[in-house]
């Protein structure tokens, strides 16, 4: 019997180990990464430019036809700003199923943010195309690409990243794991962003994907500040402020 407790132990020990380490990520330098880059994704291509290739088509047509270099600026920026908004979307989701929260909430924000990422990327990528040799040559080709940009980053990725807000304030809530008006915030700018599903039927909701947009931007950086992490081994769903 004493030979049994004795070879336990190490196990028990690692387990600790383990347990204490839960959730240690740190949420702000991805969230940080992500406003940044998502922010210089749409400023800095017009900059460059100094065209907005969403103001008409004549300002699209142009952008992608004589400023290559600010659209391969806008291709990098949305395709390197997908890599930290997973990143976030993880811990974040690890976070509240180590505090003990183990509700469908952290298992719908992975899967939203998860997929938020997918189409931030493919928004990139489709950008990358349109700067591809002769694609310049083909009106066409540059509408049917922007659209597939917009499409992703739009609707597609405003929709999916509600998901991860409400996946996670809704129990962060619950577990008082962030202030209040954090939670509240993130759950109001959630419902924003399924809204926005609707702009796929009625163009003139179109407002609301700023709205989800922007608002996301204010909810990431409010919980990589306010998140809390989950203590040490044996106080179940406590939790600890950053």
């Amino acid at each position: 019997m004493l030979k049994n407790q004795t070879s336990q132990r190490p196990e028990t020990r690692d387990t600790r180990s383990q347990t204490r380490h839960v959730g240690a990520a740190p949420l702000l330098p991805p969230a940080i990464a992500y406003v940044v880059l998502a922010l210089a994704g749409i400023v800095a291509p017009t900059a460059v430019a100094g065209v907005a290739p969403y103001s008409s088509d004549a300002d699209l047509l142009d952008f992608y036809t004589h400023h290559l270099g600010a659209a391969h600026l806008s291709a990098f920026l949305l395709l390197a700003s997908a890599v930290p908004f997973v990143v976030f979307t993880a811990i974040a989701s690890h976070r509240v199923q180590a505090a003990g929260l183990d509700v469908p909430g952290q298992l719908i924000a992975l899967v939203g943010g998860t997929v938020a990422a997918a189409l931030l990327a493919m928004s990139g990528l489709a950008t990358l195309a349109l700067t591809q040799e002769h694609v310049a040559d083909s009106p066409v080709a540059i509408r049917t690409l922007n659209a597939l940009a917009f499409a992703t980053g739009g609707p597609g990725f405003v929709v999916f990243s509600g998901l991860l807000l409400a996946g996670i304030s809704l129990p962060a809530l619950a577990g008082r794991m962030v202030p209040r008006w954090v939670g509240w915030f993130g759950l109001a700018i959630a419902a924003v962003c399924e809204l926005a599903a609707l702009t796929a039927a009625i163009p003139a909701l179109d407002p609301l994907l700023p709205v989800g947009r922007f608002g996301g931007l204010v909810w990431v950086l409010a919980t990589a500040l306010t998140l809390a992490r989950p203590r040490a081994a044996g106080r179940g769903s406590a939790v600890e402020r950053q």
